[in-house]
């Protein structure tokens, strides 16, 4: 366990919205491994939107291409909420890691962008710097 993930509130609830049913595992297995007890996993946009809204999750990480919402459309509907959904640390997990893709999903208020494949590093040094990112603009 690196020092990053000690500054980590385990405690809160984390979604991860992924369509590939393999890589929603392996997120929630990454999560779990990091310390977090509370995981709650969905497989489409619109199941994700619907947890957010009633306000059962603290922390998100969204496939961008998903059926019924994709990640993109999710986001905008959390940053247009009101406090405090849209305050919600906002992880992007894609593989396009095209220039406009990372500035549209940045214009559109992402924490952080995680692209694919990925490492227990990186989801790791990502959810921190998604709640850095929160905690300066909160």
């Amino acid at each position: 366990m690196d020092s990053n993930a000690v500054n980590l509130d385990t405690t809160k609830r984390v979604l991860v919205a992924e369509d590939n049913p393999n890589l929603r595992k392996v997120l929630v297995n990454i999560i779990k491994k990091i310390g977090y007890e509370s995981v709650v996993q969905v497989e489409d946009g619109r199941s994700a939107w619907q947890l957010i809204e009633l306000g059962k999750v603290d922390l998100v990480l969204s496939d961008w291409a998903m059926p019924e919402m994709d990640g993109i459309e999710i986001l905008r509907k959390v940053r247009a909420s009101k406090s405090p959904i849209k305050d919600i640390p906002f992880l992007m997990i894609t593989a396009a890691d095209t220039k406009t893709a990372i500035i549209t999903a940045g214009k559109e208020g992402v924490d952080a962008y995680i692209i694919k494949p990925f490492s227990v590093k990186t989801v790791t040094e990502k959810i921190q710097e998604a709640i850095n990112v929160r905690n300066m603009s909160g």
